[in-house]
This record gives structure tokens, C-alpha cells and sequence, in this order.
């Protein structure tokens, strides 16, 4: 495979969903909820902009949030660029309308939910390191809970085999041009992450430990427990 380090690296956060199970009123989103005194989008960002192997942040926002975002967007300063471009309908819409504003200089774009802000540095550059025999590298934990299958009751119909299945993350880190074709030519029904994408497409994606940390904020109890890893990243370096 050509060298990864031959061109730039962008991230996508993915931040237009409505965050229907959070509960909010209508036109409230969790990505603008306060952690650590910082909106959850903003903390997702700046994570980002610190890592030198990031070049620069697409942020992809429901179109009523653009405007919202632009204060934040003034105090993240101007060292590296951040865009912004409108969601769509889905995840996937959503996904495609950032690659369209990714610099044709990216060799590696990653695509991270804006709802993930306590990411692993060290688990992103692990990301990276794996397309040196990869198309597409996802951080993931696995899974260790035994896992019920639901039957039409709410009775349990079954005891799924956990093994060798694992519980994907972001962001997940892709070649940039295995993640452009992919978007061009695979079927996007039922992707609930891009690296079944590449998947679709016959692309090669690794899997790389993460850590349960990596929360993704998307019920109400999930804000507190963000708070407290938070507070306990202070003392650990992650």
C-alpha cells in the first residue's frame, strides 16, 4: 500500500443526529450540552485539534446548528483549520456531505461522533499505524457481557456467542481514498458506522483495543458518568 504519511490527515465529526434519547426539548441537541464546563461537541474538537497528526476538522452540524456553533468555533482559535457543512437525513448523508469539504491533499481521513469526547490519543495514533496494512482501522472493545437476544414479548429468546465479537468505536481512521470509493459505490441502507462501508466494498478493516471509556453520550445517564472519566483523565494519561 502507499505510505499513509504521503499527505494529510482530516477528521469528520459526525454531530447533526437529533439526540432523540436524550430526552431534550425540540431543537436542543446533546452535542451542546455542558461537560466539564466546555460543550461535548467542543471538547470532541479541541481533543482533536491538539494531536499533531490531525491537519485540520470538518464538523458537520444539523442546519439549525451552524449558527450556535460558530461562537464555539471563535475560541477554538485559528491554528488549524476547522470547516463546517450541514447534515443530512442520516448518518451516512451526513458523513458524505463532510467528505465533500475534506482537501483533496488528505491521505487519511477519520470519521468520529461528536458525542465521543474522551477518545483515546493513544488508541487514535494506534489507528493510524494500522493502515500500514489496512484500509480502514476501528477502535473497539471487546465485548464481555453475555448478550440476550430479545424475543417478541420482551422474553428472552436466546443467548447470542459473544466470542470474537467486539463493540466498534471512533473515530475510526481510513485511507482516504478506500473511504471516498466506498461512499461512491457501496449500498449506505442499514450502515450504522462507516467501516461497514469499507466492509461492503472489500476493504480491509482492523480492529484495534480501545478502552470502555470512549463513551458515547446518548442517554442522560450517560452525561454524569462522562463527567467523572473526566475528572479522572486529570491523573491518566489516555
Amino acid at each position: 500500500m502507499e505510505d499513509r504519511q504521503a499527505g494529510e490527515t482530516w477528521v469528520i465529526v459526525a454531530a447533526a443526529g437529533e439526540s432523540r434519547r436524550m430526552g431534550l426539548p425540540d431543537g436542543e441537541s446533546k452535542q451542546f450540552l455542558l461537560l466539564g464546563g466546555e460543550t461535548v461537541l467542543s471538547h470532541s474538537v479541541r481533543r482533536l485539534l491538539s494531536m499533531d497528526c490531525v491537519d485540520g476538522v470538518v464538523v458537520v452540524l444539523h442546519p439549525s446548528h451552524t449558527v450556535r456553533f460558530a461562537d464555539e468555533l471563535d475560541r477554538l482559535g485559528d491554528a488549524k483549520p476547522v470547516l463546517v457543512a450541514e447534515g443530512g437525513c442520516t448518518r451516512p448523508d451526513s458523513v458524505r456531505a463532510g467528505l465533500l469539504e475534506v482537501p483533496v491533499t488528505a491521505a487519511v481521513i477519520a470519521v468520529h461522533d461528536g458525542a465521543r469526547p474522551l477518545f483515546s490519543r493513544q488508541v487514535f495514533e494506534a489507528c493510524l499505524a494500522a493502515l500500514d496494512d489496512a484500509h480502514g482501522a476501528v477502535p473497539a472493545v471487546e465485548v464481555s457481557d453475555t448478550l440476550k437476544r430479545e424475543g417478541p414479548g420482551g422474553e428472552v429468546a436466546g443467548t447470542a456467542d459473544r466470542a470474537g465479537l467486539w463493540a466498534a468505536q471512533t473515530p475510526q481512521v481510513f485511507r482516504a481514498a478506500a473511504l471516498r470509493d466506498a461512499y461512491a459505490r457501496a449500498d449506505l441502507d442499514g450502515a450504522t458506522d462507516d467501516a461497514m462501508l469499507l466492509e461492503r466494498s472489500g476493504y480491509t478493516v482492523r480492529l484495534v483495543p480501545s478502552t470502555p471509556a470512549n463513551l458515547k453520550i446518548t442517554t442522560p445517564q450517560d452525561l454524569p458518568l462522562a463527567g467523572a472519566l473526566l475528572a479522572w483523565e486529570v491523573e491518566t494519561d489516555v
